[in-house]
């Protein structure tokens, strides 16, 4: 008979971390802490319901897959726009924890040098699974607070990769561990080649990739795209196994190769309904590892290490951002959301312990620690803003005051152009010449490229993914137009895009009349049917050309389009429109008429013309080489060149129209 534990224990895992992280959200907390107290539930310290050989393979699995999407989103563009203040503000926050870490662990507690220093660099980093989640959940992103903290992370992460490609090098001639195993050639030499390799690729690695992605990947659609990522994150794991390196590194490293390619949010956006699952994994996991037994045992050491590693990392990062020149505000809030210790930390823990840097009881220890951290580091993230603002009005206004270097980022509206085919190119060109500020999602590599090339910000992925919208600012876009010649991802872009916003603007058109009242339905504000566009759009040159007035043939258009264009579908239009646009068809026009010198008016005076009796249309002005003359009066000479501005009903202008382009004498025929 088949073993199906693996299959209970996944059952296990997910189904109690739904329920226990589902008791946390109605409580108000983040889910993430219903994940950790879920591990540590069904953990050996626990009920023990997952078998104790499965917890480090979980762990590893959803390590690799967590820090491939973390990877993805290390986008080194992201530093550039921060500028010189991002790296002020990170270099002093990781420096002062690493700094005071160290000599607490080398005086304080007596470690060693190495140990110390790794410990240093593994409490300054803050998590970037949780804090990022939560930033986005709460549409925070592309606030000060979330900028700032997005840029720390990324340099924290990047670091990290840093040590961790160096610590087989540093290991070599240490004692204990795997440091000494195999002597220099056999531990030094696969990680000065892999690091040799790790150089190569990003040089080389992101256009060979670029070139793979188009011609393989693109071609099989998002299935291709799916299994590319998955491919690419144990792809990357296995390689790093191959020179003795973390797993999880080796995915990240991937990740981040593809974190400027164009492809990265297309990519993202196929596995980022995966991201969630991937937390969860690794934080249930991370919870099962906690030994209950000596947590309890040292229970106040933990408590007052936990305690004091939220309030001086909170301290040491404000400070750091209120040096860069941030508001305090900004600083403070920035400095609650990273006073948690990272899952990259226990990462770089582990590995540290495998080469001997660490006891196996100082890493029990720091597991127990980091997961302490999270927990109520989590909780301060959705406070922060509050509490800052609280402390900065007590502690004085002048604190307050916004940083010239502040980046102020754009809260200008702007649309949100999905599909940059024929239709939205052309829209695009409207919006550009209107300067309208807009953005392109596209799907198509090459139209991607197309819109780079005339200068327009284009994002290539799928328009209906929440991320990719997100992405494109849909919490501050004016609009969002669906320019995409498929109805099955027009209806899903729509949803999407009610569902990220409620008050949003949505535009879109089809070609298929049935399809006009389902788009309505799933939160459209607008659907143009382009066979009654084209017959809306023939009518409305008709009437331009028949002297109809703007604000007239602007009503008739309306009245077209009205309730889902009832008229034209034969549908019982609303009569009271119907009546008062047929009035006001016959309301007064305005018309120019240039008197050409073989015109009959040409040099006779209004009164000779007799053009109100004859025509009851009526001469307001007559416009002389550029300059108007307004209630010209009946001995008004009309000469040829002039312009006539004449006014009356439609019926009235075509007579007054004959008589001035008529036989000579039915100008002056009495």
């Amino acid at each position: 008979m088949h073993d199906f534990h693996l299959l209970a224990d996944g059952v296990a895992i997910f189904g109690i971390g739904l329920v226990v992280a589902w008791m946390f959200r109605l409580l108000g907390a983040p889910s993430v802490i219903g994940y950790l107290v879920a591990g540590i539930l069904i953990g050996p310290s626990g009920a023990h319901w997952v078998h104790q050989e499965d917890i480090e393979a979980l762990t590893e699995f959803g390590l690799i897959l967590l820090l491939f999407i973390i990877g993805i989103e290390l986008s080194p563009s992201h530093l550039a726009r921060m500028g010189n203040s991002l790296l002020v503000a990170a270099g002093l926050q990781i420096g002062g924890t690493a700094l005071v870490v160290f000599c607490l662990g080398l005086f304080l507690f007596g470690l060693p040098v190495s140990t110390s220093a790794i410990l240093g660099i593994v409490i300054a980093l803050s998590s970037t699974a949780i804090v990022l989640k939560q930033i986005a959940d709460r549409g925070e992103a592309d606030t000060p607070f979330g900028r700032m903290t997005t840029g720390i992370l990324i340099i924290q992460d990047i670091l990290v990769i840093a040590v961790m490609l160096l610590l087989p090098i540093l290991a070599v001639g240490g004692e204990g561990g795997h440091g000494a195993e195999g002597g220099w050639m056999a531990q030094v030499l696969p990680s000065v080649v892999g690091i040799v390799v790790v150089v190569f690729s990003f040089v080389w690695g992101r256009d060979l990739l670029a070139i793979f992605i188009k011609n393989v990947v693109y071609p099989g659609g998002p299935e291709f795209v799916a299994l590319f990522a998955v491919v690419a994150a144990f792809g990357g794991a296995w390689l790093a196994s191959l020179v003795g390196w973390s797993l999880p590194l080796g995915a990240c490293i991937v990740g981040f190769l593809l974190s400027e390619a164009d492809a990265r949010h297309y990519i993202a956006s196929d596995v980022i309904a995966l991201r969630d699952v991937f937390n969860a994994l690794f934080f249930i996991s991370l919870g099962m590892l906690v030994d209950i037994d000596i947590a309890l045992a040292n229970w106040h050491y933990l408590a007052g290490a936990i305690a004091l590693t939220l309030v001086c990392k909170t301290f040491i990062t404000t400070s750091a951002v209120y040096i860069a020149r941030w508001p305090f505000v900004t600083a403070l809030q920035v400095g609650l959301g990273l006073s948690m210790v990272s899952e990259f930390g226990y990462v770089l823990a582990r590995e540290a312990n495998y080469h001997g840097f660490m006891t196996d009881e100082l890493l029990t220890m720091i597991t127990v620690y980091a997961l302490g951290t999270m927990f109520f580091g989590a909780m301060l993230v959705p406070v922060a803003r509050p509490i800052s603002c609280k402390v900065a009005e007590v502690l004085g206004s002048d604190l307050t005051a916004k940083s010239d270097e502040e980046p102020s980022g754009d809260s200008k509206s702007h649309v949100i152009l999905c599909g940059y085919g024929t239709n939205g190119q052309n829209l695009a060109r409207a919006l550009t010449a209107t300067r309208i500020p807009f953005e392109v999602i596209e799907i198509n590599p090459s139209r991607v490229r197309l819109a780079a090339d005339a200068g327009i910000k284009a994002t290539m992925g799928d328009a209906s993914r929440s991320d990719i919208l997100q992405h494109s600012g849909i919490d501050s876009a004016e609009a969002v137009v669906v320019a995409i010649n498929d109805l099955e991802a027009t209806s899903r872009v729509i949803a999407a895009a009610r569902r990220a916003r409620n008050d949003v603007y949505i535009l879109a058109d089809t070609f298929r009349i049935s399809d006009i009242d389902r788009l309505y339905k799933l939160g459209a504000s607008q659907v143009l049917a382009q066979d009654f566009e084209s017959s809306i759009e023939t009518a409305a040159q008709l009437l331009k050309r028949m002297d109809i007035p703007d604000n007239v043939i602007s009503a008739q258009l309306s009245a077209l389009r009205s309730g889902r264009y009832s008229m034209l579908r034969g549908r019982p239009a609303d009569h009271n429109t119907s009546e008062d646009l047929l009035r006001a068809l016959h309301l007064t026009a305005t018309r120019t008429h240039y008197i050409e010198p073989s015109s009959p008016a040409a040099n006779s005076t209004l009164a000779e013309l007799h053009l109100r009796a004859k025509s009851g249309a009526t001469v307001i002005a007559i416009v002389r080489k550029g300059k108007p003359n307004t209630n010209p009066g009946a001995d008004y000479t009309i000469e040829p060149g002039d312009v006539l501005v004449l006014v009356g009903m439609h019926d009235q202008l075509e007579s007054a129209v004959r008589i001035l382009d008529g036989p000579k004498g039915d100008a002056t025929e009495s």
